[in-house]
C-alpha cells in the first residue's frame, strides 16, 4: 500500500510540472519591454543617393485608431487630449512613439530631412533637430496638418549666440517665448519652421483620385488621398528637416495631443515594440 501510494504521488508530481511546461510553451516568450538599439539605421540609399525610409511591420502599431487605444488603455483625457502625453522620435529608426506615463501607445512611422544624418545647425541646412522640445502649437499646414516643434531650444539658442547666428536680443527673445510656452522665433539664422506634418497636398491629390476611381479598397477609417500607412514598407526622406507622417497618424496625434506636449529627438536609440491592446469582452482575436 505504502508503495502504491508513493507511485501516486510522483505521478501527481509528474503531471504538474508538465502541465507547467505546457502553459509555459503556450503562452510563448513575453515580448520584450525595449529592445537594444538596432545595429542599423531603417533606411537605404536610393536613385540620386536620396534615402529610403524602411518599415518593418511588426515594430510599428497597433494598427487600431489611437481613439480605440485611448478608450481600451483607459488613459486619462483633459478637454479631449491626453494627460501626460509625450513623443519620442528616433531618426534612424524612421519612428515616432507617442507615450503616456509608463506605457507606449502607438509607434508610427516618419519620414525625414532630406539630409537626414546629424542635428541641425542652422538655417537652410535640411536637417532635423536633435534634442528636448515641445509641441507648442497645432495649425492647418500646406501638408495638411501641423505640430509646430519649439526649436530653436535654449542649448541650440545658446550654441547660435555662441557661433554668432543670433544676437543677444535674439537669445532673450528665444528664452522668453520658451519660459511662458510659445513658439520661439522662426526667422533668425538658427532656422524654424519646423513641424510634425502630414504629406504633400499633390500627393494626397493623387490617392483621392485613385480612391474615387476605385470606391470600397480604404480599410475603415481611412478616407479618401489617406495612405494607408500598415500598408507600406518603405517611403523616401523628403522634407526640409520637418517630420513627416502619413496623413492618417498626423490626424489622430493632432486631435490627441495637446501644446505643450514634450517631443525628445534623438539620432538613435533603443526601440519598444507595440503591445496589442486589450480585447474587449467577447471581442474575436485578429487573423
Amino acid at each position: 500500500m505504502k508503495s502504491r501510494g508513493k507511485f501516486r504521488g510522483y505521478r501527481l508530481a509528474v503531471l504538474a510540472v508538465l502541465a507547467l511546461s505546457w502553459t509555459a510553451c503556450a503562452a510563448g516568450p513575453r515580448r520584450p519591454r525595449t529592445l537594444p538599439t538596432p545595429g542599423t539605421a531603417s533606411e537605404r540609399v536610393g536613385l540620386w543617393d536620396i534615402t529610403i525610409a524602411l518599415y518593418e511591420p511588426a515594430l510599428y502599431g497597433p494598427e487600431r485608431s489611437l481613439a480605440d487605444l485611448v478608450g481600451e488603455y483607459r488613459l486619462r483625457r483633459e478637454n479631449g487630449k491626453l494627460k501626460g502625453a509625450r513623443l519620442l522620435a528616433i531618426k534612424a529608426q524612421r519612428r515616432l512613439e507617442l507615450w503616456v506615463g509608463r506605457r507606449m501607445v502607438k509607434a508610427y512611422r516618419v519620414q525625414l530631412g532630406i539630409v537626414p544624418r546629424g542635428a541641425k545647425m542652422r538655417q537652410g541646412d535640411r536637417m532635423t533637430p536633435e534634442g528636448n522640445y515641445l509641441i507648442c502649437a497645432h495649425t492647418g499646414s500646406a501638408y495638411y496638418l501641423a505640430l509646430w516643434i519649439s526649436y530653436p531650444n535654449l542649448a541650440d539658442a545658446r550654441r547660435g549666440l555662441k557661433e554668432g547666428l543670433i544676437t543677444p536680443r535674439e537669445f532673450e527673445e528665444v528664452a522668453a517665448a520658451l519660459k511662458e510656452g510659445r513658439c520661439p522665433p522662426q526667422r533668425t539664422r538658427l532656422g524654424g519652421d519646423l513641424l510634425v506634418h502630414g504629406q504633400p497636398p499633390e500627393y494626397a491629390a493623387e490617392l483621392a483620385a485613385s480612391h474615387r476611381e476605385n470606391p470600397g479598397r480604404l480599410r475603415g477609417g481611412l478616407q479618401d488621398g489617406d495612405t494607408d500607412p500598415a500598408a507600406l514598407k518603405e517611403f523616401q526622406d523628403w522634407t526640409e528637416g520637418c517630420i513627416a507622417l502619413f496623413n492618417p497618424d498626423i490626424r489622430e496625434l493632432y486631435e490627441h495631443v495637446p501644446d505643450g506636449t514634450p517631443i525628445r529627438i534623438v539620432a538613435d536609440g533603443p526601440i519598444t515594440p507595440p503591445r496589442p491592446a486589450p480585447r474587449r469582452k467577447g471581442q474575436m482575436p485578429p487573423g
